[in-house]
């Protein structure tokens, strides 16, 4: 009974062996082929690796050690590493290591690390490690660390470190490093936002947009009153560190009807439990007598300290610097507002500028 036991063992072995021996592909100092089959590999070129390989129209090989070349693609049933260029495409079962080059697309089955350079789309399904460089896209299916740059999107389906830059970027985990586009949106970002639209689950970071979304992020109203408005609404979304500001105002002017409008960034600074203090950067165009054409800009920096009466709700008030420049003249004189005191003023044959210090008040509400 031992030896029947040893036998099947010795037998199992080799049949094992034999398995593995055959999956091993053999590796070649060069092939040159037409389109598969017709090479010097024949229909045994998928399972030999080649140190440097040429596809006159399209080839498919074992894989690649140095540099492969094809006329319309290169396909490979295993690891590529070196220089691979492709006309079209360039198709890897394995694992890619190098610079792959191709007029539409690289496609990885496995990991990719270094440079995939396409003019349409590179697409790995697994990690990627280096520089993705494509015309439309690039998609990585596992965690990708280093450079996304494309024409149109930027998709990490897993954990993204380093730079995403089209025109939209997306990463569905977490997301460490800088976006640029458009549309940017991470799960978990911890790093810096942005584009037009900035979207993130959690923001450890700042976003710089005209819409700035974080779950964790800071959104409130603010209802004040200044020296030259007599109302002003705002609206701020964003995180704490730098958030945007939409404005609107109404005031009046010689009888007339006042209106703003204006964007602007801010950052909030915590002193205390109670206390915090608001700078805040915010361009308001002036439209008087409903005339929205001409140039009215009250450029305004705050300087706004909060007192936090409850969780949402804050008391406000501190100076500003404004600078207000203006090419509507009424009755002979420049301004559409009723400036105070100027500390500073410049009326030329095109325009009129001046500079003061005022004040903002009001009540903030925290949503």
């Amino acid at each position: 009974m031992t030896t029947k036991l040893m036998t099947l063992t010795v037998a199992l072995l080799l049949i094992v062996t034999g398995l593995k021996a055959q999956e091993e592909k053999k590796v070649a100092t060069a092939q040159v082929s037409f389109a598969y089959p017709l090479g010097t590999n024949g229909h045994s070129s998928m399972h030999i690796a080649n140190n440097y390989s040429f596809n006159i129209l399209y080839g498919v090989n074992g894989g690649v050690k140095q540099f492969e070349l094809g006329g319309i693609g290169n396909q490979n049933m295993g690891d590529v590493s070196g220089v691979q260029i492709g006309g079209l495409v360039n198709i890897t079962d394995g694992a890619s290591t190098g610079a792959i080059i191709s007029g539409i697309a690289n496609i990885t089955s496995q990991s990719a690390n270094g440079l995939h350079l396409t003019g349409i789309t590179n697409y790995t399904q697994e990690n990627a490690n280096g520089a993705q460089i494509s015309g439309i896209a690039n998609v990585n299916g596992g965690t990708s660390i280093g450079l996304m740059l494309s024409g149109l999107a930027n998709v990490a389906v897993d954990d993204m470190t380093g730079a995403q830059i089209g025109f939209i970027n997306t990463a569905h985990q977490s997301m460490s490093g800088f976006q640029l586009g458009f549309i940017n949106f991470a799960n978990k970002m911890k790093g810096f936002q942005l584009g037009f639209i900035n979207v993130a689950d959690s923001l450890g970071g700042a976003a710089l947009g005209f819409i700035s979304i974080a779950k964790n992020g800071y959104y409130a109203f603010e209802a004040s009153n200044s020296e030259v408005m007599y109302a002003n609404l705002s609206y701020k979304m964003g995180k704490t560190q730098l958030y945007n500001i939409y404005t609107a105002g109404y005031s009046k002017y010689n009888n007339k009807d006042v209106y703003s409008y204006g964007l602007g960034l801010g950052t909030l600074i915590p002193l205390h439990k109670r206390h915090a203090l608001a700078i805040e950067g915010v361009t308001n165009h002036i439209v008087y007598d409903s005339n929205w054409d001409e140039l009215n800009l009250l450029n305004k920096m705050n300087l706004t300290y909060q007192f936090h009466v409850t969780k949402c709700i804050s008391l406000i008030g501190g100076p500003s610097l404004n600078f207000y420049i203006t090419d509507q003249k009424v009755d002979g004189k420049y301004g559409t507002l009723d400036m105070p005191s100027t500390i500073w003023k410049h009326e030329g044959n095109s325009n009129g500028q001046y500079m003061w210090i005022g004040y903002n008040v009001g009540i903030n509400i925290r949503l």
